[in-house]
């Protein structure tokens, strides 16, 4: 029987990380010879479930291997910032929620990539599907994942769907909102300690007309963070040139007061950023109703194929 890896992106935030996890486990309960991991480093609503939950989470370095013979991709639909052991031509299932057609680089997949606010919910909806059990632990990293990536359901990508996961999570598991709050808690803690080493874990690379664009985001509970937007640009720019990049933004949503502080660095960006979200920016900075890094991509390519048309 071939082994299957369930994966996400390098360096994989909760979304990603609980999908890899719970999904194998749905695959195995079906049979399967299934390994969920995570590659790179746990990003720091992660490490929350890491710490205070004493939940397990296999690490492995981004690395080769021919350990496995088949992948899914979950949380992801793209070559694009993947693991270097996943093979393009073995990808043969693709679970995600964003906006982009992975038919163009996985032919032989099943795709069910649907514009809703969490991977994790549609986990839930296949668990439902196939009347098994989720394990309390990654039932957790799901609920938790959901109410990461709907931006404690203030985003504009939460649906009814993703509430509907989250009712079921918590009348089957005792779940409540207080573990959301100490997980954003927690969250904002890690960054507001080390706000460098936040952003190099978080970085996100895409490649646009042949030129790589840094996006980077961070989401705290209350403002602080914001207070010294100085320290904040001077990390963004050394980051910049650590990775070559001919412009980088940070996304920092602050989910207290529902805001998006974003800051980008290079002329050429801004100009793409503004006219992508209709805004001005001020020495770099610009506040929006709170937005996801994925909401504001597919506006950023939009501009930049209308600039080449």
């Amino acid at each position: 029987m071939d082994k299957f890896l369930v994966t996400a992106k390098v360096n994989p935030d909760l979304d990603g990380t609980s999908c890899s996890l719970a999904y194998s486990d749905l695959l195995k309960q079906m049979g399967y010879d299934a390994e969920g991991v995570v590659t790179g480093f746990p990003q720091a609503e992660v490490k929350y479930f890491i710490e205070k939950h004493n939940i397990q989470i296999p690490v492995r370095p981004d690395e080769y291997s021919d350990k496995w013979e088949r992948f899914v991709l979950v949380d992801a639909s793209s070559m694009k910032g993947m693991p270097k052991v996943v093979v393009a031509d073995k990808v043969m299932e693709i679970i995600d929620h964003r906006l982009c057609d992975p038919v163009k680089e996985f032919s032989k997949a099943k795709i069910q990539n649907e514009l809703i606010g969490a991977a994790a919910t549609i986990v839930v909806e296949r668990f439902l599907e196939a009347k098994k059990r989720i394990r309390l632990d990654y039932a957790k990293l799901l609920y938790g994942a959901i109410y990461h990536n709907t931006l404690n359901f203030i985003a504009t990508n939460a649906t009814k769907r993703d509430i509907n996961a989250v009712k079921y999570l918590e009348t089957t598991y005792d779940l409540n909102d207080t573990l959301v709050r100490e997980m954003f808690d927690f969250a904002t803690r890690e960054v507001e300690d080390n706000v460098q080493m936040a952003l190099e874990n978080d970085a996100k690379e895409f490649e646009i007309d042949n030129k790589k664009i840094g996006a980077y985001q961070l989401i705290v509970w209350g403002n602080e963070i914001i207070r010294d937007k100085r320290a904040i640009a001077d990390s963004v720019r050394r980051i910049r040139r650590k990775f070559q990049a001919p412009w980088v933004f940070l996304n920092i949503v602050d989910l207290d007061s529902k805001k998006s502080h974003i800051f980008v660095d290079g002329p050429e960006g801004e100009k793409i950023l503004s006219k992508a979200l209709n805004i001005k920016f001020d020495n770099g900075w610009t506040v929006l109703p709170a937005i996801l890094r994925k909401q504001i991509m597919p506006k950023v390519n939009e501009v930049i194929e209308f600039n080449k048309s």
